[in-house]
């Protein structure tokens, strides 16, 4: 997590930096909502969850399936049309 602390002297800011392990995500959240509620600005959360392998979303799809046999019916197209009627 970076956040920015406020100088004491009132002039400028420095940056700040928490660490997290991945299985405290919650923990993580709490408090970047606390130290915004405490002031600090440009509070932000970077990872790179060691469990996660590959990229992630889904790699290909032919005929309407994902590799697993799932149907994949979205597309950017749908994201601003709403609902579906059908």
């Amino acid at each position: 997590m970076y956040y920015m602390n406020p100088d004491p002297s009132g002039q400028d800011s420095f940056p700040s930096a928490e660490y997290f392990p991945d299985n405290q995500l919650l923990p993580a959240l709490a408090r970047c909502e606390a130290l915004r509620t405490l002031g600090r600005s440009h509070v932000c959360i970077s990872s790179e969850l060691g469990d996660s392998v590959g990229k992630p979303g889904v790699t290909s799809i032919k005929d309407g399936k994902t590799p697993d046999g799932h149907t994949y019916e979205w597309s950017k197209k749908q994201r601003g049309d709403g609902p579906s009627n059908h």
